[in-house]
């Protein structure tokens, strides 16, 4: 009974924060990266029954219901089969910048190499090379992260037009603040300062920031440009603001 509580206070402690947990694993010799994070500690499972076999490199992040394991007790079934046992681990490996969605599951012996996304409710059980995109059950690759780079550059507009005009679809006007997330439409190097967002959320140091300064342009200068183009649309559209 004792043992069991202080095995209880042990867990909540560890999984207090995605920071907490990440410091119990490289405490049982498992290498990770910096700037690794763990959206929810509470609900992801790392095997740790052999923790120098998992590697995670830098940035990357650990979402919500993953599973990484470094071995099964499948082997089991060829004891009741064949009557021998032959045990199952081996390395798992990920790169750096990698994106892994929700629900995802990594088998032992998968390398994912770096600059990668890995879609929600993928299953790996290969490898993945590196600037890829897999989602899928098994995991495959469908396109080059470039390609979804520059697939989501095209899109993301179009989906802020269209929170704009859900908004105003459910009555009332839309303000700056509701774009907390959306802002790269309207803000760059030009006025960023004009608009207190959180950059944070997105950008986690001060270089990442100043790049994409360097590197971004907005489509419309400011909140207002924004607007006029939201309205221009929902006019031909025939629907008002």
């Amino acid at each position: 009974m004792i043992k069991k509580i202080i095995d209880k206070v042990r867990r909540m402690r560890r999984e207090r924060s995605g920071e907490a947990y990440l410091a119990y694993l490289r405490s049982l010799g498992m290498k990770i990266g910096k700037g690794t994070y763990i959206v929810d500690p509470k609900d992801v499972t790392i095997d740790t029954s052999r923790p120098e076999l998992i590697e995670i490199g830098e940035k990357v992040s650990l979402n919500k219901g993953l599973t990484i394991l470094s071995h099964d007790w499948a082997s089991f079934l060829f004891v009741n089969a064949f009557g021998d046992f032959i045990p199952a681990h081996d390395k798992v490996t990920l790169g750096s910048n990698i994106w892994i969605g929700r629900n995802v599951t990594i088998l032992r012996g998968v390398t994912i190499g770096n600059n990668v996304l890995i879609g929600n409710g993928s299953i790996v059980t290969k490898d993945i090379p590196d600037n890829s995109v897999a989602v899928g059950s098994p995991a495959k690759v469908v396109m080059t992260l470039r390609d979804y780079y520059e697939k989501r550059k095209k899109q993301y507009v179009a989906e802020s037009v269209r929170c704009a005009m859900a908004i105003y679809a459910a009555g009332r006007e839309p303000s700056a603040a509701d774009f907390y997330d959306d802002y790269p439409a309207f803000v760059d190097a030009r006025n960023y300062k004009d608009y207190p967002y959180n950059y944070r959320r997105q950008f986690k140091n001060d270089d990442d920031f100043k790049r994409w300064l360097e590197v971004h342009e907005a489509p419309f200068n400011g909140f207002e440009e924004f607007m006029a183009h939201v309205k221009k649309e929902m006019e031909s559209n025939g629907a008002k603001a």
